[in-house]
C-alpha cells in the first residue's frame, strides 16, 4: 500500500506541475504552487527511492542524491535519470533553503526533468 500512494503522490504531482508550467509564471500564486508541486513531486522521488534502495538492501545513504547514487550503482537506473535527479533535488534544496534565489527558468527546467521519475516508477511497479 505504501509503494502505491508514493507512486500516486509523484504522478499527482508532475501532472499538477505541467498544467501549471503552461499558465503565466510570473502571477505570484501560479509561481508559488508551480515550485510547491515540484517541490512535492521530487520529495516523493526520494522517498521512493528510499523505498527501492531498502528493499534492495543497497546501503544507507545519508544525502539524498546518494539515494539516486546507489540506484545507478546497482544498474536499476540510467546514468541520464541519476544525473536528471541530481538536478531536481539540486533545485528543490532552491525551493527549500533558498526559495528566493529560483528562478522561473528554473522551476520550468524542474518541471521538464520530472520525466525522468518515469523510469523510477516504471522500477518501483515491478516491485509489486
Amino acid at each position: 500500500m505504501r509503494l502505491a500512494s508514493i507512486i500516486s503522490r509523484i504522478e499527482k504531482h508532475k501532472r499538477a506541475a505541467k498544467n501549471l508550467v503552461k499558465k503565466d509564471i510570473s502571477n505570484y500564486l501560479v509561481f508559488n504552487s508551480l515550485a510547491m508541486e515540484c517541490f512535492q513531486a521530487v520529495n516523493s522521488a526520494i522517498e521512493l527511492g528510499e523505498y527501492i534502495v531498502s528493499e534492495k538492501k543497497l546501503g544507507f545513504p545519508s544525502k539524498y542524491r546518494e539515494i539516486f547514487e546507489l540506484l545507478y550503482e546497482a544498474k536499476i537506473i540510467s546514468k541520464k535519470t541519476l544525473n536528471d535527479i541530481k538536478r531536481l533535488i539540486f533545485l528543490r534544496n532552491l525551493i527549500a533553503h533558498e526559495y528566493y534565489n529560483i528562478t522561473k527558468e528554473e522551476l520550468k527546467e524542474m518541471v521538464s526533468l520530472l520525466n525522468c521519475l518515469d523510469e523510477l516508477v516504471r522500477i518501483a511497479k515491478k516491485l509489486k
